[in-house]
């Protein structure tokens, strides 16, 4: 068949079929020494196909060549495959996270942030087991925190200690950046090893506000909103923020996000 019809049933143009030519991916199986022109044979599709889909795999030409013409041992192939694998998962959870950043901006931008409305009132004292990082930049927050929570509570789990109240995130500002905190309460327990107890200091005036979603991409605007509204009030942030988590999809009956923003004020 001719090197048009060819390119029809194996999906590629003509001009990247004669680069395949010029490689020695894809020979023709005839080119009539007059006009130059090239034959494709049936036969010779399986070899097009396979060289399409390891393309789209991401493959370089010269390792699709390889893979076909058995340089490559099929260790090395399954090897090939692990890291390509390994990339696409890196770019799919990339991808992913950018998604959620792009749909966080457009409900801070849209201002769809279900919160409640917003109350003055006083803080208590805390007493609390906690594992602690340094933020640098606020996109790091999403990231920290969560990886901190699950490891203070495998370390609570493991040590057998009970909660005696709900998980607080902790944001201390710290110079040009901030200590993030994920903390929760076990009373008089033990402190499970690797972590550090820590007192989270009573506070006797707070603007708080409590946020319900299904999830945590608007938070960001409700923190937002709620220092806004202590301006609007005359008053400032004077103190370490917190994050009460009184409801989470992790919880054995929890469903959705319900949590209590407080920020002490002065």
């Amino acid at each position: 068949m001719s090197i048009g019809e060819f390119a029809r049933l194996a999906g590629v143009s003509v001009r990247m079929l004669r680069h395949y030519d010029h490689l020695g991916l894809l020979v023709p199986e005839r080119v009539d020494p007059w006009s130059g022109y090239r034959s494709y044979g049936a036969a010779q599709l399986e070899r097009a196909n396979r060289i399409v889909a390891l393309k789209d795999l991401g493959f370089t030409l010269d390792q699709v060549g390889r893979m076909l013409d058995g340089g490559l041992s099929q260790e090395d192939i399954a090897l090939l495959l692990s890291e390509r694998r390994e990339e696409l998962r890196s770019q799919i959870a990339a991808d992913r996270h950018r998604l959620a950043a792009v749909e966080a901006r457009l409900r801070v931008i849209q201002k769809e942030i279900p919160m409640t409305e917003y109350i003055e009132t006083a803080l208590p004292e805390l007493h609390v087991v906690q594992q602690t990082a340094r933020i640098e930049e606020m996109s790091q927050i999403e990231a920290e925190i969560g990886y901190m929570f699950t490891r203070v509570n495998e370390a609570i789990a493991a040590a057998g200690a009970p909660h005696v109240g709900p998980g607080v995130a902790i944001y201390t500002t710290d110079g040009d950046g901030m200590i993030a905190a994920a903390a929760e309460q076990i009373g008089d327990a033990e402190t499970p090893p690797g972590l550090e107890r820590a007192t989270v200091p009573a506070a006797s005036r707070a603007l708080t506000g409590r946020y319900e979603a299904d999830d945590l991409l608007g938070i960001q605007r409700a923190w937002q909103d709620l220092v806004a509204e202590g301006e609007r009030r005359g008053l400032s942030p004077a103190g370490p923020a917190r994050e009460v988590y009184l409801e989470t999809p992790m919880d054995p009956a929890g469903t959705r996000w319900v949590v209590d923003l407080q920020q002490p004020v002065g």
